[in-house]
C-alpha cells in the first residue's frame, strides 16, 4: 500500500441548493493547481446555482487529501490483520514458534 498526498477538487452534487453529496472532480499534486482549476470561470458549471465566486471556491472546493493505493484485495484490512497476527503469536510459547518456523 502506498499513500499520495494530493489536493481534492470537489463540488456539490445538488447544483440548486447545495444540499447534495460532495463529489470529487479530481485531484491535483499542488494546491496552486487545484486553486487555479476552481478559479477558472468554467468551474461555474459545478457551483450551486451556477454562481462562481473564486474566493469561495478556493475556500470550500479545495481539500488536502491522502489517497491510499491498495496493491492487493487485503489492502484495506492489512493493519487489522497484522494486529490479529501479533495477538495470535503472543499466545504461542517460544518452542511452538520454533516448531512452526516463525523464529
Amino acid at each position: 500500500m502506498s499513500t499520495l498526498d494530493l489536493y481534492a477538487i470537489t463540488y456539490n452534487s445538488d447544483g440548486t441548493e447545495g444540499r447534495g453529496r460532495e463529489i470529487i472532480l479530481g485531484y491535483a499534486h499542488t494546491k496552486e493547481i487545484a486553486e487555479a482549476i476552481v478559479s477558472n470561470p468554467r468551474f461555474a458549471r459545478y457551483c450551486v446555482m451556477g454562481v462562481h465566486n473564486p474566493e469561495s471556491c478556493r475556500k470550500y472546493n479545495v481539500h488536502r487529501a491522502s489517497v491510499e493505493i491498495f496493491e492487493t484485495a487485503d489492502g484495506p484490512w492489512a493493519e487489522e490483520n497484522e494486529i490479529l497476527r501479533k495477538a495470535a503469536l503472543s499466545k504461542l510459547t517460544q518452542e511452538e514458534k520454533e516448531a512452526l518456523g516463525l523464529v
